[in-house]
């Protein structure tokens, strides 16, 4: 069993200590939560079985649709993702991640209801561009229209010096919100070629906004793109999310760092 520390120059070495066991709430999309387990095993410093987390993986896909609820005023997910954080309650779960980003809308809720700590996305992002772009930049962020409408990465860079630079309402809905939810879009079984030429459209109309980083606000992003031959950095919020939480699995104590 391991335990994380920073070196000087931001990698991380591990001891033998125990971990902590990570609740993990899916199914928004299910391919999204997939994609995040995927990510934190691959970043585990595990040798043996014995050695990778304990992880309770919930694919809360009965979850009502988060931008649905927010721009339109349909059913809440809350009551769905309340449920998920009973499970991990009653089987003590230390650290929880959710794996959609437009879910943290409602993070108060679920910090204040939650035993364990619930990682913060939108707070590592603006630590992260503050670190690395301590003097302001553009960033390019797509995101689902209830994230943007909500201002939620808007909230949490406030003070900053980062412009966040998002597409018009046409495109956002024509390209980036139809390659999410069309028929074989990226919350479908089956991702179609048309969605995936849909998603490259939306970085690529991004760029023409003479932007520094494209910021992959959304989970289904971290499906559809992985920041290949970008004339720009990427940040990958899931990626993100995944390296932190190992981080934190691998810690002994709860403040080892932000969350």
């Amino acid at each position: 069993m391991l335990l994380s520390a920073r070196n000087s120059d931001g990698s991380t070495n591990y001891s033998m200590q125990p971990k902590k066991k990570l609740g993990i709430v899916g199914g928004m999309g299910s391919r999204a939560g997939v994609a995040l387990v995927q990510k934190i095993i691959d970043y585990s410093p595990a040798e043996t079985d014995q050695e990778f987390p304990e992880i309770i993986f919930h694919n809360n896909a009965p979850a009502p649709d988060r931008t649905r609820a927010i721009i339109y005023h349909e059913a809440s997910p809350l009551p769905a993702l309340l449920h998920s954080m009973d499970l991990f309650n009653r089987n003590q779960v230390d650290l929880v991640a959710v794996a959609c980003i437009t879910s943290y809308y409602y993070y108060e809720e679920l910090a204040g209801y939650a035993k364990a700590k619930v990682l913060n996305p939108l707070q590592m992002v603006a630590e992260y561009l503050k670190k690395q772009y301590g003097k302001g930049c553009r960033a390019g962020l797509l995101a689902t229209t209830g994230t943007l409408r909500t201002g939620l990465f808007q909230k949490y860079l406030e003070g900053s010096n980062v412009d966040l630079v998002t597409l018009s309402s046409e495109n956002q809905e024509a390209l980036f919100m139809r390659s999410v939810y069309m028929q074989n879009g990226f919350k479908s079984a089956t991702i179609s070629a048309e969605a995936h030429h849909l998603m490259d459209r939306s970085v690529r109309t991004l760029l023409k906004d003479n932007i520094d980083v494209v910021i992959g606000g959304c989970t289904e992003v971290s499906i559809a793109f992985h920041g290949q031959h970008l004339p720009v950095a990427y940040l990958d919020v899931l990626d993100l999310m995944a390296q932190r939480t190992v981080d934190l699995c691998y810690s002994t104590t709860s403040a080892a760092m932000p969350i």
